[in-house]
């Protein structure tokens, strides 16, 4: 490799990597059930944040209850894949 490669070699910027972890909004019903997922930040891989989606449709969070209401919200939550 010649000088003039090298130096453009480290001129050029990669595409940004993908992270490890998908923030995400959680919809829970009274039940702690969750019945909506929707992706706030993605981790740059489509089918990573499909995999976190599915994965957190199948979870189950404890019901929280305000007073005599059970309360059921939107909610925040970072998901980090592990390999």
């Amino acid at each position: 490799m010649s000088l003039i490669d090298k130096l453009l070699a480290g001129t050029v910027k990669s595409a940004p990597a993908s992270t490890d972890k998908v923030l995400v909004r959680v919809y829970l019903d009274t039940g702690g059930h969750v019945t909506n997922v929707t992706i706030r930040k993605s981790c740059g891989d489509p089918e990573r944040d499909a995999h976190a989606q599915r994965e957190i449709m199948g979870m189950r969070f404890a019901s929280k209850s305000k007073g005599a209401k059970t309360s059921h919200n939107w909610h925040d939550l970072t998901y980090t894949f592990h390999e």
